[in-house]
Parts: C-alpha cells; structure tokens; sequence
C-alpha cells in the first residue's frame, strides 16, 4: 500500500509540476481522483468500477461525466479520445468518456473541472381537491378550464408504462406520449447525443411496453403530474386523474433493469432536462421537467456542475421542478462553528441496516479561506485504530484499520483546498468488511465552519445511518437540518416538500389500512426533508400532497401485481379488454409524490401564460399559497419545513394569468381597486369608467367556492361600492369583477 500511495503522490507531483510549466489540467472531484487511483493501482482502464455511471453509446462502453469548461476548450482534442459531448449549458457541458481514456481526458488543456457522474437515488383523488386543481379544471370564476394543454410535460425518471390506460386522453382515443428516450437501452439516440434509443411515433413507443419491466416509480410520478384518469373505477374517469390531464408528455428513462451496470447519475439529469425543453421549443410549446430524484453529496448552496448547467437551461417556459427529498427524520448532518478554544468535533458513522453492505459516503465541507483535518477511527470502548489526522493537502488517503475481529475498515480520503465554489472539502469513503467496532470521525479546526453530510446509493436506492454520538457526551448527534438535496439548492429550481392530504387507504383485497400513528391529517409529512440551502436560503418552496397519493403503476412490474412485495399498496384496477390486460393503480408515499403534484399545477400555470419565468412561478406559488391551522402563519420569508405554505393550485393559476413581468403579479385589468386589504369583512371597491357599464363582481374562496356575487352599474366617473364579508371566516378570497370579456381578479385577505 505505501508503494501504492507513493506513486500516487507522484502522479501528483507530476501535474503539479505541469501546471506550472504553463499545461494547466482540470480539478477533479473526488470520485473522479478515486477512479484514477483504481486504475492506477493495477485495475484494468476499460474495468467496471463500483459506484460509477457507464453508457453503451455508438463509441462503446463510455462513463459519464459533467464538466465545466474554458474558452479555451479544443473539440477536436475531444473527438481524439473518442469523447462524446451531449448537453452544452453555458460553460457546463455533459460527456461521455470511453472507459480506456479516462486519465488521458482528465489531463486535456481547457477543462476547469471534470465530475464523473456519482449514482442517484429516487425520493389521485384527495390531491386534486386539497391543491384547488379541481377548480382551475372547472374553470370557476376563470376565462376558462385549464387543463395542461398546449403544454409540454416531461417526467426524467425509471418505470414507465408506455400501454397505460392514462396516457390516453379522457376518452382513451388519442394518444398523449410525443417522445420516449431511453438512455440505456440501445437504438438511434437523439440528435446531439450517442447514447439511448430515441422513440418518436406512437406505435414503436407502445410496442416498447416499458423502459424498465422492475420499476413503477415513473409511472406513478405522471399519473399525478399528467395521468388523464381514463380507465379508474368511476365513469368520469376523473377519480385517479393527474392534475395537466390534457398535457403532451415527453419521458426520459434513466435506469436500466436492477441487474445492469449502469445506474443513472447528474449528467443523465442534464441531458434530459434538455432533451425536454429542445423538444417543447421544436413545438412552440412552454415545458416543466419533473425530477423525482436526488443525491446524497455535493455543496448544497447552489455552485455545484449540476445547478450551474440547469440554471443555464431554465428561462421563460421552461420550467424544473425537483423533489426536497425524504431525509426529515434522518439525522445525517453535523454542523460545527470552530473558535480557537473549541477545535474539535466527534461523531459516529452508522451503516443503513437495510443495505446489505457497509459502505457509506461523507461529504465534508468548510468555508472558503479556512481549513480544517479528519480523521477517521475505529472505537471499542477505547480508539483502538486511527487514519491519524488528514488535512487539506489535495491528494487521496488509503487506509485499511485494523478491528478486534481481525477485519479490516477501508477508508478512502480525497482532500481539496478549494473546489468549484472556493470551499474546502474532504470526500470520505467507508466500506466496512465485517469489523464488529464503531467508527469513530473527528474534525478539528480553529476558524470557520464545517458541515457534513452522510449517504450511499445503489440500484437507483439511498441508503444512509444516522451521525450518532452513542451516548458519549464528547460525542455530538447528527440533525436533521440542511438536508435536502444538493440539486434542491439549484437557484432555479422549484422545490416541493410534502404534506398529507390523505391517511387512509383501502386496497383492492378491500383491507383498510391508516397512517394515523405516524401523522394527522393535514400535517406535514415528517420524511419530507428540512433546509435551508448552506447559503441560507430557503428550501423547499412550497408543500404538496406527498403521502397516500394515488397514482397509475407499471403494469410490466410484478411487485404490484397479485403475489407482487407491493400489492398491498394496490387499490384499484382495469382490464382493457381489446389487449386482455390487466392495469393499476397504487398509493404511494414521498417527496417523489409532492414534486409531480407541484410539476402539475405549474403545467396548468404555463397554460395560462406560457412565457412565465422560474422566479415568477416562485413569486407565484408564494403569493397563493394556503395557510392554515398546521402551517400557522408563516413569516415573509417562509420556513425551512413548509416553505411559504401548501400549493394553491386555484389562486396560481389565477395569478399567472394576469402575471406580465419577471415577478409582477398586477391586481387588475379594468382600473379597479380594492381597500382596505387585508381588512376585517367591509371592503370598498373603486372603479374608474370611461362610459356606463354593467359589472358582475363574484367572490370565491381558495377552494373555488362561490361565497358572494352582486350587479353593480357604474356610470362615466369614479364609481365605488362595497363588499360586505364580515359573515364569512377568516382566510384569503379572490375578488373578479368582470364586464364583457375583461376581467380583473384581486386577493383579498379577511380577518377576524
């Protein structure tokens, strides 16, 4: 092993040397410096290491990467080595490397930073009523139902079922899929990329039946976001529909079957966020992309690859929405301020008892200017074994800690004085073979903070223990503050969080079954995940219906078929007699659930104006959000639980449709005013007319209910009449007066 670490400190010393004789090589992450070492240590270039990302692609078995470049960057030194860009978003760009140039790529001139791609984890009836969708799809009090049409959905994820009966309109004539790319199955790519099997006419997409016959995770998430509820129990069609039931959808497969290789990481995030939006503008149509997913690393304040390419992406009409994640309840962060009379930080790592192998990942990181070391040990009582302490000196650590069992700890240590966003940060790596001792982390600095992050993922699964102090009182607990996931702190993304519209359920065996020991009615969900981001901002944004949703499900998956580990979960089915098969649908719980709900109701916002912009949409839902007895009243700036409150489907569509600027939500269209507002139930309307006219003002509450309604005639002058709702309860109403086809809606706050 030394000999091992001394050439490793060579090859160092060796790019160190050339940085200063003017070749200056990219910055590597962690994992990326891990795979090199592995190769470097004798493993075969074109092996298949654990934990990576690889492609089939026209070049052959590639590994993904994202990378941020320079302007210097030479193509052509690209094409040399066979390496394949996909996504190009502003200065970060997607790559596919083949496996046998991986370090003669990584030491090519006008790359800044190079990312192999780290594995990615996945994070309706009640739904549609408690988000007021039920009202925008009425149209009450609206120019017209909205419904997600003219709009392009896009769903980024695994499991989908091609042949469902809710992929079809109401009917179950036409059909809504308009493009398929399944990134790891083999075929004609889509142009611009060499990897997947692009799918672009309904009879192939249907033929195909499923990207993944052992997953149904995608399949729920579009039912919420843009199932058309055809073939669910009732006539209407409408008990299991999707809040943009008249959307065009795009699906983007990012996993391969549980048995390939492959796994899915940010770069296939990317390119399928692009995927969506370049098809939607070859259409005309505005778009939101729905990521039910998330990562266990990375900054969390916004700098990593991933948010600087997405933000490059987003604009006017193209919208992403991602997941909070599911971490609420799991203490997998530590944060400590270091003073020069407090310099030291202890806690244990603890491996998920769900996973079948102990590795666990830790991200460290601090702030830009200072340092700080780890070390790594393992504990019986007593340190028993030790790394020593590590500090920033950017090279990789190899240690393998001897236990009382006579097993071993193998440790991985990659430190970086100052990575893409100047922070420092050591990457932590732990695969613990049988060692029955715990492991023991130490952090030590004088100045600045420190916070880390636990996690592991596989086959598409996050796994994580909690940081745990045993009981020790030099020991510190994790919490479970900060620990949405990196891509939730993506400027432009907009983040979901979950509540629970519905407790109970009752499956097809006609089994009644209740979450009512672990939440009430109304609540948030306790997994939803907590910010705020590292920069201080806060995440998530909003809060939708994340626990028992009902959805459609993969009908190729046996887990929810009878005899399936998930049937239980069951609750309602179809047999669609012209193709003598049998379809689902399935309640299931999380933030993966909230996002496609949210994703929705922003499609529905698109369809009342197609232009608007992340940050209007963020203003929007703000602005509408409800608040009741579970939220309270939440401060201007909202909370790292809620967000600003739970997503008011009725009054965002409302405000988009009168939305003209990046953030403007103007209160009318006809000169009319409204005051005093908030007030206590009397209002005064004003109205300037030019000639005399007949106005209907109506007044709904946030649930579409019509609760007054009068004729009022005005003359040719300033005209004023008043509203009186000191009978109604204290909450928010929407005021519209209308004459002829103009219209103006106002919000109106009563109080008690």
């Amino acid at each position: 092993m030394k000999n091992a670490l001394l050439l490793l400190a060579l090859c160092y010393a060796i790019l160190a040397s050339a940085q200063t004789t003017g070749k200056a090589y990219a910055k590597l992450s962690p994992r990326t410096q891990i795979y090199l070492d592995a190769i470097r240590r004798g493993d075969s270039k074109s092996a298949i290491q654990h934990d990576y990302v690889y492609k089939r692609t026209t070049q052959g078995i590639c590994i993904s990467a994202l990378i941020r470049v320079t302007p210097t960057i030479s193509e052509a030194d690209l094409e040399a080595l066979g390496v394949h860009v996909g996504t190009r978003a502003g200065l970060i760009w997607t790559a596919q490397v083949p496996l046998v140039n991986v370090e003669a790529f990584t030491q090519l001139p006008g790359i800044d930073y190079i990312q192999l791609d780290e594995p990615v984890s996945m994070t309706l009836d009640s739904a549609r009523r408690t988000t007021r969708v039920d009202s925008v799809h009425a149209g009450i009090g609206l120019p017209h139902p909205y419904t997600g049409k003219g709009v392009v959905v896009g769903i980024v994820d695994v499991g989908f079922d091609y042949t469902h009966p809710t992929v079809y309109d109401t009917s179950g004539t036409n059909y809504r899929i308009s493009r398929v790319w399944e990134m790891k199955t083999p075929g004609i790519p889509p142009s611009g990329f060499n990897y997947g099997n692009e799918m672009t006419d309904s009879f192939t997409i249907q033929s195909q039946q499923t990207d993944n016959p052992g997953a149904t995770h995608g399949t729920h998430v579009m039912g919420i976001a843009a199932g058309s509820g055809f073939g669910s129990t009732d006539t209407s069609s409408a008990l299991y529909r999707g809040m943009a039931f008249e959307s065009e959808l795009v699906l983007v497969g990012i996993m391969p079957d549980s048995n390939q290789w492959q796994g899915t990481g940010m770069s296939d995030f990317l390119d399928g966020i692009n995927y969506v939006f370049t098809y939607a503008a070859s259409v005309g149509k505005p778009a939101v992309v729905n990521l039910s997913w998330g990562t266990p690393v990375g900054p969390r304040d916004g700098t990593s690859l991933f948010s600087e390419g997405c933000d490059a992406l987003t604009g006017a009409g193209k919208i992403f929405v991602v997941a909070a994640g599911n971490e609420g309840e799991s203490a997998i962060h530590l944060q400590k301020t270091f003073s020069a009379t407090d310099t030291v930080v202890k806690t244990f790592a603890t491996f998920d008892p769900y996973l079948n192998v102990k590795k666990l990942w830790l991200d460290f990181w601090g702030d830009p200017g200072k340092t700080f070391c780890l070390q790594v040990s393992l504990h019986h009582g007593t340190e028993i074994a030790s790394t020593g302490y590590v500090c920033l000196d950017n090279n990789l650590h190899s240690f393998s800690l001897p236990g009382t069992n006579h097993d071993s700890l193998h440790v991985q240590i990659v430190t970086s004085t100052s990575e893409f966003n100047g922070k420092p940060r050591i990457y932590l790596t732990l695969y613990n073979r049988a060692t029955t001792d715990s492991v023991l982390l130490s952090v030590r600095s004088t100045d600045g903070r420190v916070d880390c992050w636990d996690g592991y993922v596989t086959n598409g699964e996050g796994y994580g223990g909690p940081l745990s102090s045993y009981g020790y009182p030099w020991a510190t607990q994790g919490d479970t503050n900060y620990v949405t996931s990196d891509i939730v702190s993506t400027r432009s993304a907009i983040s979901a969080g979950a509540y629970s519209a519905k407790v109970e359920y009752t499956s097809i065996s006609h089994h009644s079954y209740n979450f009512l020991g672990y939440t009430t009615l109304g609540a948030l969900v306790p997994f939803s995940s907590h910010g705020p981001t590292t920069d201080g901002r806060i995440v998530p944004d909003i809060t939708a219906p994340g626990l028992c949703v009902v959805s459609s499900v993969n009908s190729f998956c046996a887990d929810v078929r009878p005899g399936g580990v998930d049937y239980v979960d069951v609750v309602s089915s179809w047999l669609d007699l012209s193709q003598n098969r049998q379809y689902y649908w399935a309640q299931f719980s999380g933030t993966s659930m909230a996002t496609p709900c949210t994703s929705g109701i922003i499609a529905l916002m698109l369809e009342a104006n197609p232009g608007l912009y992340p940050d209007q949409i963020k203003r929007i839902l703000t602005q509408t959000a409800i608040l009741d007895t579970f939220t309270g009243t939440l401060p201007a700036s909202g909370l790292n639980t809620w967000g600003h409150g739970k997503i008011n489907a009725y009054g965002a569509v409302i405000a988009a449709s009168l939305s003209t600027g990046v953030g403007e939500v103007p209160g009318n269209t006809l000169s009319v005013s409204l005051y005093p507002n908030p007030g206590n139930g009397l209002y005064t309307l004003s109205y300037q007319a030019a000639r005399e006219a007949a106005l209907t003002v109506d007044v709904y509450d946030i649930s579409g209910r019509l609760v007054y309604n009068t004729e009022w005639n005005t003359t040719a002058d300033k005209n004023t009449t008043t509203i009186d709702l000191s009978k109604n309860s204290a909450g928010m109403y929407m005021v519209r007066v209308a004459s002829g086809d103009h219209q103006s809606m106002i919000k109106v706050a009563v109080g008690k």
